[in-house]
């Protein structure tokens, strides 16, 4: 694990964590429902990063293994969204948030143990239970069962698998497939994936210069540039390891939430923050190694 790859997935998460807050500021400005704020998302994502390829001459249609690769990624990426959006609107956000982020790094070692019998190292399942518990001190008091919580808790769970799925299908590169290119072309394809969705709950874009710029912010750096440095770091970071720095993610949604809209955190809140913070420096590379060529 190269500590520049590690610290693409710290930064990455980071990014995810302001998603929310332009997510929100966007859907009370615009009145746009969820779908159609992640639609926009992954369409602009996917439009800013092939306009990015096209200007340095590097956009190639994708075949083969890579364009398989890029298409998988897409529509795991256009169904973690749909059902994240889903189980907040069944549940409440706390509980999504807690059971759809929390569940990735437990269905990643589900899957790394059902595949290879091994299990991840005792260091890492430590990291992993101080990171949850707490994930749990920081959204504890958010996770409210809402209209339908067993509804909302399925679908959540769904949305942790798909989001494991991503970055085990990304575990090792394609040859030749970039993670600039792979970003640009999956969430072209997650973004039209969702179209139909986005129409059936009443599609709808913003209307003046302040909606499209959060648009433009939310698609270009929350997600494009995020999703770049998370596909990048994985070429050395293992799945394990990543799915759990991204609970970084609810970490700087909260602390964010609470400078933008005044929520209060809470002595406990800010003591599962810290806690959840030790968890990924205790991730953190120990050490340069060679990096593997793949």
């Amino acid at each position: 694990m190269q500590p520049r790859h590690f610290v693409s997935v710290v930064a990455a998460a980071t990014l995810w964590g302001f998603g929310g807050v332009l997510g929100t500021l966007l859907g009370d400005h615009a009145g746009l429902h969820a779908f159609s704020i992640a639609m926009w998302r992954m369409l602009v994502a996917g439009g800013a990063l092939l306009a990015y390829l096209a200007a340095r001459g590097g956009l190639r249609m994708l075949r083969g293994a890579a364009l398989r690769r890029a298409a998988v990624t897409g529509l795991l990426t256009a169904l973690f969204e749909a059902l994240f959006f889903s189980a907040i609107g069944a549940s409440s956000v706390g509980l999504a948030t807690l059971i759809g982020i929390g569940s990735a790094p437990v269905c990643v070692a589900a899957w790394d143990w059902a595949t290879t019998r091994r299990r991840p190292p005792a260091a890492t399942l430590g990291a992993l239970v101080l990171a949850l518990a707490g994930l749990t001190l920081l959204l504890g008091g958010s996770a409210d069962t809402g209209a339908d919580g067993l509804v909302g808790a399925l679908l959540a769970l769904g949305a942790g698998a798909s989001f494991a799925a991503i970055s085990v299908v990304n575990r090792a590169p394609v040859a030749g497939l970039g993670p600039v290119e792979l970003t640009a072309f999956a969430f072209a394809i997650g973004g039209l994936a969702l179209v139909p969705a986005a129409l059936a709950a009443g599609i709808g874009a913003a209307t003046d210069l302040y909606g499209w710029a959060i648009t433009l912010g939310m698609g270009i750096v929350v997600t494009a540039l995020a999703y770049v440095l998370y596909l990048g770091g994985l070429r050395t970071v293992p799945p394990f390891v990543a799915t759990i720095v991204s609970l970084l993610e609810p970490l700087v949604a909260a602390v964010t939430a609470a400078f933008v809209f005044g929520e209060d955190l809470g002595w406990v809140g800010v003591a599962g923050g810290a806690v959840l913070g030790c968890a990924v420096v205790l991730l953190r590379p120990q050490r340069d190694e060679p990096e593997t060529i793949h």
